[in-house]
């Protein structure tokens, strides 16, 4: 993922850079900068909005909202839990 797949990410999910700082214990400022490259996009960042993601998805109740990745995660899981 890189800076352009976060920001797309956060639009996807129909938040605004306050509320994904919100989210994440972070002000507005640092998702700015995360979006345009300033600051370095780290793991942390990534496995942090997918968690978010993954959050929207089940408030919604729309599964499609998840990151790709954490939807395969989760079918995963369920297979596992269902046998």
């Amino acid at each position: 993922m890189n800076a352009t797949d976060f920001e797309a990410l956060r639009k996807q999910l129909g938040l605004t850079q306050a509320e994904l700082g919100d989210r994440l214990g972070v002000r507005r400022q640092a998702i700015i900068d995360l979006e345009a490259g300033k600051t370095t996009l780290r793991p942390m960042h990534v496995l942090a909005i997918e968690r978010v993601s993954l959050a929207v998805a089940i408030e919604r109740r729309d599964p499609m909202l998840a990151a790709p990745s954490v939807r395969r995660e989760a079918l995963a899981l369920v297979q596992l839990i269902t046998g």
